[in-house]
């Protein structure tokens, strides 16, 4: 038997079938509409690039929960050099130097399993991840910069001369990248085109032999025009380089700015300064961006003035590790020793620099992350097997706060990274990645 339709619910299905026409006519108007939101990509929150963002300061916002403990471990089936990232969905990447397979890893945070894998050429196990706020993967190899989704496909390629280092944003949707021959390229992460005409800082640059010079960005040589990470100022528009000019003694610090110039943006020099040993490693800002800190070749840290390249104080502490350094926006500055090396710290004071504090009873083995509690994440090695420990301690006086374990680690860490929401992760030389989460319930 047919039942007839009532007249309210004959008035809901007409309600229903409006509200349906304009949701649709609305989500039609928004599309095309101009919309107020600002869609180009900025890094990603957490730990987005190298050194953990544009000022390579190693520096995180968030605080670790009370309740950390090890999540996953995952091999990556050969060594790690570059410090992994963490992005905003708080996916790990890291890169390795494996003989066959991945060498290229994407992990989800909640096991460890891969959202994507990529083999890719020479070059890249030395690099970072660059991610943006939507989980794009930026990085380069020989000859070749790549722009992927989150998923793994390619957006685009940028052919390059030499192999890119880890790139940095230098803005809302601009991608800098600078490589091993001294090439230097401002890229819209959209669209992969450059947005500047790009600049060779280097005559003897060759784009026939892009792997030209790699083995002497491992051991700092003279023919790694750059071979670390650039700082990047946002606000003065301006990026700082560790870069060695063809034919000279030694490496030098060089500042350029990429401001329109009638209309245009443009890459031209600020300044350049010489360190009597040359310089080594990544140049590292200050939060407030007026103080740039460098490694000498002697093992001192150099502070410049980032608007001059003036010096403002050098001091001595006896090597320069990994040639990085933690900076928190107090002036706290712990650089990388030697593997083995004690744990310390110092403390810019303007017009000088002095001792904070030391551990000589641990052995460190990996660059640092300070965080806005006032703390500072490491790794160090511990007992007679050398095993390594995740250790948070006071950045004020160096005092254990927690240690944690890392099972059948050994050797050394590439480095700490925390994420936006406080998990922690960091990756041996051997290959293995450690994620350290809250419990999950």
């Amino acid at each position: 038997m047919r039942h007839p339709r009532t007249r309210r619910s004959v008035r809901a299905a007409a309600v229903a079938r409006v509200a349906a026409v304009l949701a649709v006519a609305a989500v039609a108007i928004s599309s095309c509409s101009d919309g107020t939101d600002d869609v180009r990509s900025i890094p990603s929150a957490g730990w987005s690039s190298y050194g953990g963002n544009a000022s390579n300061s190693n520096f995180a916002y968030p605080t670790s929960p009370n309740d950390l403990t090890l999540s996953w471990t995952r091999p990556t089936g050969g060594p790690i050099s570059a410090p992994l990232t963490i992005s905003g969905r708080q996916n790990v990447g890291v890169t390795s130097r494996t003989d066959n397979g991945c060498n290229v890893f994407v992990l989800d945070s909640r096991a460890g399993r891969k959202n994507f894998c990529k083999r890719m050429t020479a070059g890249v196990e030395l690099n970072s991840m660059l991610v943006d706020q939507y989980d794009n993967v930026y990085l380069g190899e020989a000859g070749l910069f790549l722009a992927y989704t989150g998923s793994g496909g390619i957006r685009w390629r940028f052919p390059t001369v030499g192999v890119p280092v880890s790139a940095k944003f230098a803005g809302p949707g601009t991608v800098l990248v600078t490589t091993t021959q001294g090439q230097v390229l401002l890229l819209d992460s959209q669209t992969g085109q450059a947005v500047a005409p790009g600049v060779s800082l280097r005559p003897d640059a060759d784009a026939s032999q892009p792997s030209f010079g790699l083995g002497d960005c491992v051991s700092a040589g003279p023919n790694c025009a750059i071979g670390a990470s650039p700082a990047v100022d946002e606000q003065a528009q301006r990026f700082y380089l560790n870069f060695w000019p063809q034919g000279a003694i030694a490496s030098e610090v060089r500042a350029l700015s990429y401001s329109e110039v009638n209309g245009d943006r443009a890459l031209r020099d600020s300044w350049t300064t010489q360190i009597p040993s040359g310089v080594i490693g990544t140049p590292t800002l200050s939060a407030d961006r007026k103080t740039l800190y460098v490694f000498d070749r002697l093992g001192s840290i150099y502070a410049l003035d980032a608007a001059t390249g003036k010096r403002k104080w050098d001091f001595f502490i006896g090597g320069y590790g990994f040639g990085t350094m933690t900076v928190s926006p107090d002036g706290t500055i712990v650089p990388t020793g030697v593997i083995g090396a004690p744990l310390r710290a110092i403390r810019d004071r303007g017009d000088k620099a002095e001792a904070a504090w030391q551990r000589t009873d641990l052995q460190t083995v990996s660059l640092s992350a300070l965080t806005s509690a006032k703390t500072l994440w490491t790794v160090v090695r511990a007992g007679d097997d050398k095993a390594l420990k995740l250790l948070e301690v006071s950045a004020t006086d160096g005092t254990t706060k927690r240690t944690l374990d890392l099972p059948q680690a050994v050797g050394f860490t590439t480095g700490v990274a925390v994420s936006s929401s406080g998990r922690v992760a960091t990756a041996t030389n051997l290959g293995e990645v450690y994620f350290f989460d809250a419990p999950k319930s």
